[in-house]
């Protein structure tokens, strides 16, 4: 059955019975465990509104988690066929290098950008683009989790392209962790300015 069809059928509460075993195996990594446990949790206790940028199987039971204390979520994601992982109703298929121009009409409290940088996303001047572009649309004081693999790109905040951010600790964790047996680095950033 396809995974739309199930979560219309039997709801989100399917979502770990219709991942594929890929998507599986990504829910069992360390940072998505420390994703699920520890940041999920803490944004959605924030509340206001969230941005998720690329949707894939593996973050479906994110989302009723990040929605269940009252936020709302809004996705997004490059890929017209992701829209069945999204947010019905609060979906947009876009560039994440254009995101001040696909959700310029709205501004966010959070962002969660895991997994896009060096996925898509890989040259610098494409990252900067959109981190520019999550600056724009991320009120002042808004929250951005920036997750990148230290073997797809370079450090984007030792590049500079973290400019209208500043790093901070969240949800009892230091503001940036990596791990032991994952590439894969959370970088807690809090949007200070206007990009310049």
């Amino acid at each position: 059955m396809p995974p739309f069809l199930a979560r219309l059928l039997f709801g989100d509460k399917a979502a770990p019975r219709i991942r594929s075993r890929g998507a599986n195996a990504i829910v069992g990594l360390p940072d998505r465990v420390l994703m699920a446990q520890a940041y999920i949790p803490a944004f959605a206790a924030d509340g206001g509104r969230i941005l998720a940028v690329g949707v894939r199987a593996y973050n479906l039971e994110d989302h009723a988690p990040l929605q269940a204390q009252g936020a709302e979520l809004w996705t997004t994601d490059i890929d017209p066929r992701a829209a069945r992982w999204g947010i019905a109703g609060r979906h947009r298929t876009g560039d994440a290098c254009d995101l001040d121009t696909v959700f310029g009409d709205m501004t966010f409290d959070a962002v969660l950008c895991n997994g896009v940088l060096g996925h898509g996303v890989d040259a610098p001047d494409q990252q900067r683009r959109t981190l520019d572009g999550i600056a724009a649309i991320l009120r002042p004081g808004g929250r951005l989790l920036l997750g990148w693999n230290t073997g797809r790109i370079d450090d984007p905040v030792a590049a500079g392209l973290t400019r209208a951010f500043r790093s901070e600790p969240y949800a009892g964790h230091p503001e940036r962790v990596q791990f032991d047996t994952v590439d894969h680095v959370y970088d807690l950033m809090v949007r200070v300015g206007p990009t310049s």
